[in-house]
């Protein structure tokens, strides 16, 4: 059974495993390392992301989602970074547009979890100078096969981290979704799980990390599978025929525009969806007049302020 616990922050799994100690820093500039980022939302939050081509990279869809507006982010919020280490920025990418898995429901993250992908597309300029990591066409999760890991944790915000010893220990039976050993802490979805040759030259992507789960007191870490993830994606980076839901416009939000829903909600949208959560969550009867006096205040007084999650 996967159970993922309630997120603590924007968008990530509650991870409980190994102590920070036990994170083995990586340099962020040599291969295959170098084609993993930082992805940054523009608001609190942040997951890993992998560069698959040179135009496009993957993450997890629910490191794009926004649960206090319940709304996925603009892309125009959403930066990835390679190269970054300890704070020195690196390569730095504009996301102009992204497709998220029509499968995918954030409300319902546990049942479609092997949905929970998303595909950006990254500005062309400039081009990424590092080497991109290919999706693996087909993953066979039924051989113990060694992998890697690796990511910008919540612990060691300002390094990348990873596993290089660890392995496939197991596989959902429509093989959508593969288990691993890998120790993948908060911060880390989005990011690749690697397989590398016995020569140690090439690297595939088998599969991206969205959660994790404890089984026998033990952590293993949760990955859609690559080859899903291809079938899907295959014509848009060979060919180019993409169909992206969300697109950036001309300019980056500020962190305010982003809590306020982009595309302008209005005020009264931003009070209806604040006011339907404290219903829901804390007072069951509260009804409309609480949402007219909310209204009338901040009409009175400016906007109501909006409490994070």
């Amino acid at each position: 059974m996967i159970m993922m616990a309630a997120a603590p922050s924007l968008a990530e799994p509650k991870y409980s495993g190994r102590p920070e100690s036990d994170e083995n820093v990586i340099a962020a500039d040599g291969h295959p390392w170098s084609a993993i980022g930082k992805l940054n939302n523009g608001a609190f939050g942040s997951c890993t992301a992998v560069l698959i081509s040179s135009d496009y990279a993957l993450t997890a869809a629910h490191c794009l989602y926004f649960r206090l507006l319940r709304r996925f982010l603009p892309p125009e919020s959403l930066h990835f970074v390679l190269g970054y280490d300890n704070q020195r920025l690196g390569k730095h990418f504009h996301v102009v547009a992204y497709y998220v898995p029509p499968a995918y429901d954030p409300r319902k993250s546990l049942e479609s979890i092997a949905s929970d992908w998303a595909l950006l597309q990254i500005s062309s300029d400039p081009k990424p100078e590092t080497a991109a990591l290919p999706v693996a066409r087909e993953v066979n999760p039924v051989v113990e096969i060694p992998v890697m890991t690796a990511g910008y944790s919540k612990r060691t915000p300002h390094k990348m981290t990873g596993d290089k010893e660890c392995r496939i220990v197991g596989r959902s039976s429509d093989d959508t979704v593969i288990f691993d050993s890998c120790h993948s802490p908060d911060g880390f979805s989005g990011g690749p799980i690697l397989s590398v040759s016995p020569d140690g030259g090439s690297y595939l992507v088998l599969g991206i990390h969205v959660a994790s789960q404890v089984r026998r007191g033990k952590s293993i870490a949760i990955a859609v599978s690559a080859a899903s993830i291809w079938r899907e994606i295959g014509p848009c980076v060979e060919e180019h025929k993409c169909n992206f839901q969300h697109v950036a416009r001309s300019r980056d939000p500020t962190a305010a525009e982003i809590f306020a829903g982009l595309p302008n909600l209005g005020l009264q949208k931003v009070i209806d969806i604040v006011t339907d959560r404290f219903c829901r969550d804390e007072i069951a009867q509260c009804g409309l007049p609480y949402a007219n006096s909310l209204s009338e205040r901040s009409s009175r007084h400016g906007p109501a302020p909006v409490a994070a999650e």
